[in-house]
């Protein structure tokens, strides 16, 4: 899990950053619910709960989140994991 989180980290800091500017001080942890196909498709994300409570920028990850793929698993059935994605403003990446 924590590799394909770390392959698609840049689209989610890009999102964090594109709200950053109207907001210098959002920060804090989203957790994620997510829904894993055994073909590794996303088929629900949902957010689980926030210390941001910036509905655009949850709705934004959960829409990207459900774009990722884990990759096919044989002999695994859907999975549902929780997932905390923390964000503090020091954190800012160019991308």
């Amino acid at each position: 899990m924590q590799i394909v989180f770390d392959r698609y980290k840049a689209a989610l800091y890009r999102i964090y950053n594109r709200r950053l500017p109207a907001n210098p001080s959002l920060q804090g942890k989203t957790v994620l619910r997510i829904s894993i196909e055994p073909d590794g498709t996303v088929s629900a994300c949902k957010t689980e709960s926030s210390e941001r409570h910036d509905a655009t920028l949850e709705s934004e990850f959960v829409a990207r989140v459900k774009q990722f793929n884990f990759g096919p698993k044989e002999g695994v059935k859907t999975i549902t994991i929780l997932y905390p994605i923390d964000f503090l403003p020091a954190m800012r990446q160019v991308g």
